[in-house]
């Protein structure tokens, strides 16, 4: 069904400009995001993605100057041994330095950065602190992913929750 034919909905035809924040741990998240950047920048959109993935994973596919690649780690992903074992601790430690420790200076610069471009909104795979960057901005924000993530820390944090974060 096309989004014209639904009722009480409406089709924006104006040129926006999306960010699409993208974890860089392992390739399968930039990769799946590829295809909805180059769809929303056939539509005539400006997509300014965020990623400490490589650029070649975006650039290989999408030759567009509505393109824009912004390297920040915001994101540090699972600490693995191999791709079956997740180090709970560690990795509870680099999230801990990547993300809480820095987070008011984290919000500050990308609260800035969004409105600096005129974002018309924030999409998160799986970024967690860019939504509450997006909301102190006043734009909209989306997670996007293919599976329900937030249990992958719940029995990390039911054990160490107050070493990293007190009681």
């Amino acid at each position: 069904m096309r989004i014209e034919a639904c009722e009480g909905v409406s089709a924006s035809r104006k040129h926006l400009v999306f960010t699409y924040y993208v974890t860089g741990h392992g390739f399968g998240h930039a990769t799946r995001v590829v295809e909805v950047v180059r769809n929303l920048i056939l539509a005539g959109h400006d997509v300014h993605v965020v990623t400490g993935a490589p650029d070649f994973v975006f650039t290989s596919e999408i030759q567009s100057p509505r393109l824009f690649i912004r390297k920040v780690l915001l994101d540090c992903g699972a600490v693995q041994a191999d791709a079956l074992t997740v180090d709970r601790l560690a990795s509870l430690e680099k999230y801990s330095e990547t993300a809480v420790k820095p987070r008011e200076s984290i919000l500050a610069t990308e609260i800035e950065w969004l409105n600096s471009i005129k974002a018309d909104l924030v999409v998160s795979d799986v970024v967690p602190v860019v939504c509450r960057a997006a909301a102190d901005a006043g734009i909209r924000s989306v997670c996007v992913t293919n599976f329900s993530w937030d249990f992958i820390y719940a029995e990390c944090l039911q054990d160490s929750w107050s070493y990293y974060f007190g009681k």
